[in-house]
């Protein structure tokens, strides 16, 4: 393994083994000798510790951080990925990777922004449930068998599809919202 460093650029850690599967491995290991529950295991942290204009801008600006998601034990190490980020406050936690595979993402408002220009967006909406804009559509199937959307005006539910439209329910109801 090679440390090495650039005086422009940063610090460079190689190994120069160049046999297959000789990665390098960054292991970042605490001391702790009793993990409980929300322990943080280790953190890779980004600041400007020197930026000229002080108060926020010297604060984290973000992190990832490994966190304990229960007591350790000899059957135990569940442990999340909290991906952290500031937007001028110290970073908070904007999402996580659950040991179970999960994402989540805390924060209300959450939008997910899908397409190269975030064309299409699904926000979260407090308590309420999931929203997409106007024009926006829901489509199921590999032909677009069936699409809901809404167009700032009126809402379109459509099927397209080779089968049919079935609506199953102990009490269907269709009322005027006037």
């Amino acid at each position: 393994i090679v440390v090495s460093h650039n005086p422009d650029v940063g610090l460079f850690i190689k190994n120069n083994n160049t046999g297959d599967d000789k990665p390098i491995v960054l292991n970042l290991q605490t001391g702790e000798t009793d993990i409980q529950a929300n322990d943080v295991l280790g953190s890779i942290r980004f600041n400007a510790p020197d930026e000229d204009t002080g108060t926020d801008a010297l604060l984290v600006g973000a992190a990832i951080d490994a966190i304990s998601e229960g007591n350790f034990s000899s059957s135990n190490n569940a442990t999340k990925l909290a991906f952290r980020t500031g937007a001028s406050e110290t970073a908070t936690e904007k999402m996580a990777l659950t040991s179970g595979g999960n994402l989540q993402l805390p924060t209300d408002t959450t939008v997910l922004s899908f397409g190269a220009d975030s064309e299409v967006t699904l926000t979260h909406v407090h308590n309420t449930g999931l929203r997409l804009e106007d024009s926006d559509k829901l489509i199921f199937g590999a032909g677009n068998d069936l699409t809901l959307h809404h167009d700032g005006s009126n809402s379109y539910i459509s099927d397209a599809g080779t089968g049919g439209l079935y609506v199953l329910a102990s009490v269907f109801q269709v009322n005027n919202a006037a």
